[in-house]
């Protein structure tokens, strides 16, 4: 994880000295979802997440993201901390399809996941209209304590605001 974080910032850091031109810009976003559980340990949940970090020329932006994942089977909250990495392909001005990779840990809120916690994992494809987003992906979180842990998998679906 400490690896990846650090590459993650050499090439940011790259990006920055090989073109002093490229335009950068704050770039916030929130998205509500829910995501359909799928696997052995399959749970629906509802989300709402926000990103907060930069938007590096048309082409790249990352951020540091949180969100709180309600698992309403189970009635149980599980809150993400992850590293966004995002890349756009814009159309026109108006709409711009994006790849998008979540990396992170999350930590159990609730009194029964008090103290698990694990890797937090989100794929996902989308498209971006004006200031308004629409993702589809895959989520993985893993809850696991001294060793044994379970996975929790579900296909993604948000709608977001870009600000």
């Amino acid at each position: 994880m400490k690896k990846l974080i650090f590459s993650t910032l050499l090439a940011i850091m790259a990006i920055f000295s090989s073109n002093a031109q490229t335009n950068i810009k704050y770039n916030g976003e929130i998205n509500l979802g829910y995501g359909i559980g799928v696997g052995d340990f399959s749970a629906g949940r509802v989300n709402l997440h926000t990103i907060q970090g930069v938007k590096i020329g048309d082409y790249f932006s990352t951020g540091v993201g949180v969100g709180f994942d309600y698992y309403h089977e189970g009635d149980e909250l599980i809150v993400p901390i992850y590293l966004n990495l995002k890349g756009y392909y814009p159309i026109n001005e108006k709409v711009s399809p994006f790849v998008s990779l979540d990396l992170g840990y999350g930590i159990g809120a609730t009194d029964d996941l008090s103290g698990l916690g694990g890797l937090y994992i989100s794929p996902t494809v989308g498209i971006k209209y004006r200031h308004i987003s629409f993702q589809l992906g895959y989520t993985c979180q893993r809850l696991q304590e001294e060793g044994v842990g379970i996975d929790f998998g579900a296909v993604q679906f948000k709608v977001g605001y870009v600000f």
